[in-house]
């Protein structure tokens, strides 16, 4: 099995940050407390962790779970966070906000990290966000 040389490692990693398309801020609130309250806070409130390049999408839910109609219930909508190999830190209960997306819903949309993987591929990292209860 050969391995990749660092100027592989590296071009891949800049390849990948170009599929990027939006732009995102990863924070971390310092004051516990706000995270169980779901209040509101200021940029003082937080430490940024990593903002830059990253990639969105929802995650399909399984409806394994019915009302008495038959329909499907999803009770939280998950999203798939795609993040350079650099974005290093992020803990659950982090805080994400969307700053640039070609999708308006996503725009300036606050999220909570659900779940972090922190077994790498090659190029990217990943995390699983969900919105913030209200």
């Amino acid at each position: 099995m050969s391995r990749l040389t660092d100027l592989e490692r590296i071009g891949l990693q800049q390849d990948f940050e170009e599929l990027l398309s939006d732009v995102g801020r990863v924070h971390r609130v310092d004051s516990p407390a706000e995270l169980l309250e779901g209040e509101a806070f200021s940029a003082e409130d937080a430490s940024t962790i990593y903002e830059g390049p990253m990639s969105v999408t929802p995650i399909v839910s399984r409806r394994d779970r019915f009302d008495e109609f038959g329909e499907g219930l999803i009770y939280q909508v998950q999203y798939r966070v795609l993040l350079p190999f650099t974005a290093t830190g992020i803990q659950i209960t982090d805080r994400l906000i969307m700053l640039e997306s070609d999708d308006p819903e996503m725009l300036l949309r606050d999220f909570e990290v659900r779940d972090v993987h922190r077994v790498s591929e090659i190029a990217q990292r990943r995390l699983t966000v969900h919105d913030i209860e209200r």
